[in-house]
């Protein structure tokens, strides 16, 4: 017989994570073991919670869900992520797809796909909405032509959590303090994305993180 999946939700929308428990409460297959509200917090409460599946937001304060998964990935390698979300733009998409994820649910499919997303992840497979699959068809069929890369997806991990804090408006001194890093760390980081993305202003940047859904407004 095959053990209970534990489950962790990481959504800064409590609604969502309340109607994800209220689905799963009467599935005895699940356990809901916790949840969190932006990724920093998921990375501190995952290496206690020991979930097998994380269904993960994509945009959320301190740390989105993108990088989050990234980081989660090297952290807890066989961690299942199931990227719950309203986001339905190729480069999320393949963008998570890239970073490993074995789901892809829409918010605004019914909560039913996502237990048939979760169901298949517990049985070792994946699960990714029909719109989803086409854009993911159309991209491994683009990689046979070699795709360019966006300059945004050349950056390091560590600098786009510095983007991502630049945006949300922290000084260079609270992002150090943050990421237990000194000043002139986040400065470099700040200059090398500059030139990365081709840039030598802080609006920009956060025009950048904008587009790319790390901050909302």
């Amino acid at each position: 017989m095959m053990k209970t999946s534990k489950v962790m939700i990481v959504d800064d929308h409590r609604v969502v994570i309340e109607g994800i428990k209220g689905v799963l409460h009467d599935m005895p297959e699940f356990e809901m073991v916790g949840d969190a509200v932006h990724g920093r917090q998921a990375l501190k409460r995952i290496e206690t919670l020991k979930p097998d599946i994380v269904i993960m937001d994509i945009s959320m304060p301190n740390l989105n869900g993108l990088d989050t998964t990234l980081q989660l990935n090297k952290l807890f390698p066989n961690l299942k992520i199931i990227v719950y979300t309203m986001h339905s733009e190729n480069e999320y998409v393949i963008g998570f797809f890239r970073a490993g994820v074995v789901g892809y649910v829409l918010k605004d499919s019914p909560l039913s796909e996502l237990v048939l997303a979760l169901k298949a992840v517990r049985q070792k497979g994946t699960y990714f909405s029909a719109s989803t699959q086409v854009i993911l068809q159309q991209y491994l069929k683009g990689l046979e032509t070699g795709l360019k890369k966006d300059a945004f997806e050349r950056l390091s991990l560590r600098e786009r959590e510095v983007l991502q804090l630049l945006a949300e408006g922290k000084s260079i001194k609270e992002i150090a303090a943050q990421l237990y890093v000194s000043p002139k760390t986040v400065e470099t980081h700040k200059y090398n994305m500059m030139a990365k993305l081709d840039t030598n202003r802080l609006a920009d940047l956060i025009k950048i993180a904008i587009r790319k859904k790390l901050i909302t407004i």
